[in-house]
């Protein structure tokens, strides 16, 4: 319930969010009301990670991963609104197995996006300096 998941975050250290249908997240926070629960503790100093779908979820909407994510039939939101914590849209698994050519179809359909494609050994560090992209060798 609401509050269990508030105290929990109010509680956490840092806020993690794994990969999974990005759909399928995003329909259950915005649900809950978590999506605003997360918000806060972020604009309170909370760290939060997110993996796969947990990244993607962060751009200012998710519809543009449809093609590698497919969208649950009973999803209940009207929109594809992502939380928009991040001006940019994160595509995690590029040009790795299973992902290659639906990656490569992403950012050719969406070029006109601010796409930020990351294979499965790099990840994307934001503070307030702005973005970078790291790789573990």
């Amino acid at each position: 319930a609401y509050s269990t998941i508030q105290s929990v975050f109010e509680e956490a250290d840092v806020i993690y969010f794994t990969g999974g249908n990005s759909f399928f997240l995003m329909d259950q926070l915005r649900k809950t009301g978590t999506d605003g629960l997360l918000k806060k503790e972020l604009a309170n100093g909370k760290l939060m990670i997110g993996e796969s779908a947990g990244a993607i979820i962060c751009a200012p909407s998710i519809q543009y991963i449809e093609q590698m994510d497919e969208k649950p039939e009973d999803y209940s939101q009207e929109d594809d609104a992502g939380l928009d914590l991040i001006d940019f849209y994160v595509l995690p698994h590029y040009l790795t197995a299973p992902f290659k050519k639906v990656t490569e179809k992403i950012m050719t359909e969406f070029s006109d996006l601010n796409l930020c494609p990351i294979n499965n050994r790099q990840g994307i560090v934001i503070d307030g300096e702005g973005s970078k992209v790291i790789c573990k060798d």
